[in-house]
């Protein structure tokens, strides 16, 4: 029992130590940490700004263009024939795509 004590009590010296410590030096610590993160920041920014791409990679990442069902847009053009609102629409957007 008193072999627990004594470790207790010397685990309580050895963290009551660390504490004063780290208050006496907190405001150190934190500017040197954020030194760091930042110079870590910088670092990993530039080696991704320099990575390069080959010219093969540029072209294997072309996008299919997207397939339409010939019967949708069979059923636009229905429909806009018939909406005198919509046709309207249509050739407004068709004029001033943005």
């Amino acid at each position: 029992m008193t072999k627990n004590t004594t470790l207790n009590n010397q685990l309580l010296d050895s963290l009551t130590t660390f504490i004063k410590f780290f208050n006496k030096y907190k405001l150190i610590i934190y500017i040197i940490f954020m030194l760091f993160l930042y110079s870590f920041l910088i670092l990993k920014i530039n080696n991704l700004d320099q990575v390069s791409f080959s010219a093969n990679s540029k072209t294997n990442n072309t996008v299919a263009p997207a397939h339409i069902n010939q019967a949708i847009i069979n059923q636009l053009q229905q429909l806009q024939n018939n909406n005198v609102n919509v046709k309207a629409l249509f050739e407004q957007a068709r004029n001033n795509p943005f």
